[in-house]
């Protein structure tokens, strides 16, 4: 009769210990991630709050130069 090797095989199936920490792996995958897409958004934010503000500026040095009598080409 032929024996069993069932015994001495590691079994491959999660186990309760390996998916609490695969749960709590993808927790903090998940929290990275939110925390990417939020500076990824502040990034975009302060990109077109520069434009803006590069604007403000042009637009101030064509009051300015009208101030003096100049035009601006």
């Amino acid at each position: 009769m032929r024996h069993s090797v069932a015994p001495s095989r590691t079994s491959h199936a999660p186990s309760t210990a390996s998916q609490a920490s695969s749960a709590a792996a993808m927790g903090r995958l998940l929290e990275k991630k939110k925390e990417y897409e939020a500076v990824a958004a502040l990034e975009r934010a302060s990109a077109l709050f520069v434009k803006r503000i590069e604007g403000l500026a042009d637009d101030c040095e064509v009051m300015a130069d009208a101030g003096l009598g100049l035009v601006v080409p």
